[in-house]
């Protein structure tokens, strides 16, 4: 892998590739082109790297190619792609305390029949999209990325346009459907009707999709939350704010991953990072589930192993010997500090009960 990374420096510095992000800028690539304004809305965005399909969060649209198809277009600059079918997706209703994207993802696939046509377009829309900050969209989009689905689309709107302010003057281009569209299928989501829910698989079988509460109870051995899904800042501040500062549980190992260097240096520069080591997690630099399950060894045998990685949980549902859960960075946090899975309200109401008893007992 060095020498490889030692012919991309050459490539980088013959060409004079100036957006090119070196070991202290760098991140899952998604996040880092991203955080530093390169994606704006009406963009075509052409990657071989799948969860690119997060593009789509900031309306611009992602085209998932080969590397010969890659190597094509940076030679020509053109690229021909078919137009994909597209299904609609139209948010309604408001978001509930403990759900996030990620609880959304799986909700849709649990719940929706999905087009068989992995290129079909999954265009999200409605006016309960303005109930999704920015991160849970990405975590939305993640999820389904790593269930096959790389053609992504969010109408962008004005949450879009602020975050974009703050990065870059590149010229946007707001487009919207035509009136006369053609859908291959035309969804409301609900988003009152959302619950907590998890992913499972257990010894490499058909993973399922559960309501957290169903799952109460289960053990779980190691966490690692953050990396390719919910390891912006704001998912890691909801996170330990649900935790009310409580320490991991013993039985647990924590490991927090930041998406990228930038998201590392917020958390440094706003204490939280000093917090998690005093809580007891591990933090590790931004990289993906290829280094987590060879170099950290995640996956030993007989582990229950929960992440808010959709990538990472992939990589491992399909292997024997150990359980592993997808869930959102409240459901995981909420495990790391129980030790087992508890639903993020039940985790809320036993701090809250425990410190009222505390204070009881401080008063006397």
């Amino acid at each position: 892998q060095s020498r490889d990374t030692l012919h991309l420096q050459e490539f980088v510095h013959h060409h004079q590739i100036q957006t090119y992000y070196e070991l202290g800028r760098s991140g899952c690539p998604s996040n880092v082109v991203i955080n530093q304004g390169h994606i704006v809305p009406g963009l075509l965005t052409v990657s071989a790297e799948s969860h690119f399909a997060e593009l789509g969060v900031m309306g611009a649209f992602p085209v998932l190619a080969s590397d010969h198809e890659m190597a094509l277009s940076l030679a020509t600059g053109e690229l021909w792609i078919q137009v994909p079918p597209s299904a609609r997706f139209r948010f309604s209703g408001t978001l509930g305390n403990w759900v996030t994207g990620t609880d959304i993802g799986l909700h849709i696939l649990k719940n929706y029949e999905l087009p068989d046509n992995r290129k079909c377009v999954l265009e999200f829309s409605g006016e309960g999209l303005a109930e999704l900050p920015l991160h849970e969209r990405f975590n939305l989009a993640n999820v389904l990325a790593a269930f096959g689905y790389n053609y992504i689309l969010f109408e962008a709107d004005t949450e879009v346009l602020e975050y974009l302010n703050q990065r870059t003057d590149q010229e946007a281009f707001f487009d919207q459907p035509d009136e006369k569209a053609d859908y291959v299928k035309d969804n409301e989501i609900n988003l009152t009707a959302v619950s907590p829910m998890i992913a499972l698989a257990i010894d490499g079988k058909e993973t399922q999709i559960l309501p957290v509460e169903s799952l109460a109870h289960e053990p779980v051995h190691k966490i690692m939350a953050g990396a390719q899904g919910s390891g912006r800042f704001e998912d890691f501040q909801i996170g330990l704010k649900l935790t009310r500062y409580n320490p991991v549980n013993p039985a647990v190992q924590m490991m927090i991953m930041p998406s990228d260097t930038m998201v590392y240096s917020d958390l440094i520069n706003n204490g939280l990072a000093g917090i998690f080591l005093d809580l007891g997690c591990e933090i590790y630099p931004s990289s993906f589930f290829k280094v987590l399950k060879e170099g950290l060894g995640i996956f030993t045998k007989v582990v229950h192993v929960m992440t808010t990685s959709p990538a990472l949980f992939q990589s491992a549902c399909h292997t024997e010997g150990h359980h592993v859960y997808l869930g959102s960075i409240l459901t995981n946090f909420a495990a790391a500090v129980n030790g087992s899975i508890i639903h993020p309200k039940a985790l809320e109401m036993k701090l809250h009960k425990a410190a009222s008893h505390s204070h009881d007992e401080d008063s006397h």
